[in-house]
């Protein structure tokens, strides 16, 4: 059961990807859609069709020098809370809930 819901993630990220991809390909454009293999590409990313047209979409972009925005999925997972590496226990409560971490995490202190 784990494997299709992470296959769904994963379709998903690409999803947003080539979202972002294709906000940048129009601005390159101007605003208008490029005809095409690129507006072949952002067809398929605005219909959810798989493979979404990214490799195409990046290609212009870099051929185009731009920046490829960050692929959601590549994002660092956000370091976990260390409790120890405050000096009191209202320290750490303060920086558990900034963190929204639980707060139970500080009571051992």
């Amino acid at each position: 059961m784990g494997l299709p819901l992470a296959a769904a993630f994963a379709q998903s990220d690409d999803a947003t990807y080539c979202q972002a991809l294709a906000q940048q390909v129009r601005t390159v454009n101007r605003g208008a859609d490029p005809s095409g293999e690129v507006g072949r590409a952002l067809s398929q990313c605005q219909t959810g069709t798989p493979p979404y047209g990214v490799a195409t979409m990046e290609k212009f972009l870099t051929d185009a020098k731009v920046s490829l925005p960050p692929r959601p999925s590549m994002a660092p997972p956000p370091p976990p809370f260390n409790p120890k590496a405050y000096r009191n226990t209202a320290e750490c409560l303060t920086a558990a809930y900034a963190a929204k971490a639980p707060l139970k995490l500080c009571t051992g202190m």
